[in-house]
């Protein structure tokens, strides 16, 4: 009787053993392939992003008196948007669901600019447009934790020792 149940325990402990190996192997396999997964991502945004960033400074915080674009500049400036988007290396694929948003309202903002005739941008439109290009930088810093402190803790160097007596 006692070897029936030292097998049986035997059996179970090892059918238990495998049904834990297994889930925990198949887990840690799963989390293996999403960070592999969103580092690739995030590789690939990255690229993008910056170049988004670099077009986006068509419109910066301010300009200078007289500097202000024209509306063809804006049609260029939303072209080159619209190109980057869907261009070959389909910047748009990338965006996360808040900088498509903003991405789009930036680009809303352009074409209703560039509906209006002739005339130049007034006070109102180019703060507008300004604003609008901000809120695109900040979401794409976030969406790729530039703004974020390092994760990886540093240690500082210590004071410079000072220098010998006669030289101080």
């Amino acid at each position: 009787m006692q070897v029936y149940v030292g097998i049986l325990g035997g059996a179970l402990g090892g059918i238990l053993g495998g049904i834990v190996t297994f889930l925990a192997t198949r887990t840690k396999a799963r989390l293996e392939l999403l960070q592999a997964h969103d580092l690739v991502l995030q590789t690939e945004r990255l690229a993008r992003y910056q170049r988004l960033f670099h077009l986006s400074g068509r419109l910066p915080r301010y300009w200078r008196p007289g500097e202000a674009p024209g509306r063809q500049d804006l049609a260029a400036l939303r072209q080159d948007l619209h190109d980057w988007y869907f261009g070959e290396e389909a910047g748009g694929l990338f965006l996360t669901q808040h900088a498509k948003t903003s991405y789009l309202k930036l680009q809303n903002a352009l074409v209703e600019a560039m509906d209006v005739g002739e005339t130049p941008l007034s006070d109102h439109e180019t703060r507008a447009l300004r604003d609008l290009a901000g809120e695109l930088r900040h979401q794409l810093s976030a969406d790729i934790g530039a703004a974020n402190p390092p994760r990886v803790k540093t240690r500082y160097p210590g004071s410079t020792l000072p220098p010998p007596e006669p030289y101080s």
